[in-house]
């Protein structure tokens, strides 16, 4: 059964994985499900912990001196903070 699901992402994101969604010629929604879904069976079979930082790959190429730390540290802080 399907839900919905709405999200927050940087519009930058969300360009990039259109793309890649049209690209391989299946929904923006399809292409995040079956990638949630890959990733928690991978966890589930491997018992290890995984990454948010996984998700990159949708978004393309990060700079060299993105620091994932600060801007979770920005991302937290202005959810939290305010």
């Amino acid at each position: 059964m399907n839900a919905k699901l709405t999200l927050s992402l940087d519009q930058r994101v969300i360009e990039s994985a259109k793309k890649e969604s049209r690209k391989k010629g299946i929904s923006l929604s399809k292409l995040i499900e079956d990638y949630l879904r890959e990733i928690t069976n991978s966890r589930n079979s491997k018992k290890g912990k995984g990454s948010a930082t996984e998700l990159i790959g949708i978004a393309g190429k990060v700079p060299d001196n993105f620091n994932y730390r600060d801007e979770l540290f920005k991302i937290l802080s202005d959810k939290h903070l305010k």
